[in-house]
């Protein structure tokens, strides 16, 4: 069922991101506030952290992480999903070859799969919910 949970919460994130321009993608309805397509880049990398890195233990540079929450210049919507969907591909296999959530992360961070899966599930419906706010505030659509 968690599984189940994150895999609807991470179609949704794209449902928001269907059909926008550059310009929209890169919208933000306050100053401080994120754009569609900052969120989608930080929910990628927030997979990437939280299975690959912190469960898996997988090597990687992680200079990455201070670019959490960035746009790459010259990124489209179609750049934005693919990178999304590359992410949560790499951070499935992860997943698929867990014999158990109770089992115990590798780096970082004391913490159980369980844990990590869940996180992921309240922090993806978090800024989905963002993203919810963001797409109607840019153009009026709602839903999913």
């Amino acid at each position: 069922m968690a599984r189940n949970w994150l895999t609807h919460l991470r179609e949704s994130a794209i449902f928001k991101l269907e059909d926008l321009d550059d310009v929209q993608l890169r919208w933000r309805p306050a100053p401080d506030a994120n754009s569609l397509g900052v969120i989608a880049v930080h929910l990628g990398y927030a997979e990437r952290l939280w299975l690959r890195a912190v469960f898996a233990g997988q090597e990687m540079d992680m200079s990455w992480r201070a670019h959490m929450f960035e746009l790459p210049d010259g990124w489209s919507t179609d750049d934005v999903v693919a990178f999304y969907r590359a992410e949560t591909a790499a951070a499935d296999r992860v997943l698929d070859g867990a014999d158990s959530f109770d089992l115990a992360s590798a780096r970082f961070r004391p913490t159980t799969l369980r844990w990590i899966v869940l996180h992921l599930i309240e922090e993806t419906a978090r800024h989905v919910g963002h993203m919810d706010i963001t797409r109607e505030l840019l153009d009026g659509r709602t839903g999913r």
